[in-house]
């Protein structure tokens, strides 16, 4: 996939996962210990926000502390059949994306603001080449080093993933 099909798939994905979560009742009342559908928002805003400040950093500091890929990106299909067999593994999040748990926030308010962010990533992605997005490592805290453009797939699947999530403990 190239940027811009990632853009697309970005905005795409994003805009449809806000929409569903806007528009279910009850938006902070969990389930079954489930996250609420807005903590789920919350959620995507801070996985959201770090990559956006990942992709906003100098190339140079990304080089440092992160290092070089030393390999091609997998293909999108194959990047989430990995990702999928971490999950089934039972690996969850990590504590700085964990949302708060009693978020009484509006859901509303909360999408507002991962639209800012949204923009904000879509911009910052805008000064990365094809060439860029193949050569610099990103730090997944479950992962482990990825590329750039598979960050870039991980942020596509995984609201697609939460977007899946409120539909089916939510949507009822």
């Amino acid at each position: 996939m190239n940027k811009n099909e990632i853009i697309i798939n970005l905005n795409t994905a994003h805009l449809t996962f806000w929409e569903t979560a806007i528009h279910l009742p009850n938006a902070n009342i969990s389930k079954n210990d489930k996250w609420s559908v807005t903590q789920n928002v919350e959620h995507i805003t801070l996985t959201l926000s770090r990559v956006t400040n990942y992709l906003s950093l100098p190339k140079s500091n990304i080089e440092s502390n992160f290092g070089l890929s030393k390999r091609e990106s997998n293909t999108y299909e194959e990047f989430i059949k990995n990702f999928q067999n971490v999950i089934a593994n039972g690996i969850t999040t990590t504590t700085p994306f964990i949302p708060e748990s009693n978020l009484e926030t509006d859901s509303k308010e909360s999408v507002n603001q991962g639209k800012k962010i949204l923009e904000a990533f879509i911009s910052s992605l805008q000064n990365w080449s094809e060439d860029e997005l193949e050569k610099y490592n990103c730090p997944h805290p479950v992962l482990g080093k990825i590329t750039a453009r598979e960050i870039l797939y991980f942020t596509i699947y995984h609201v697609q993933h939460h977007n899946e999530i409120i539909i089916k403990n939510y949507a009822k």
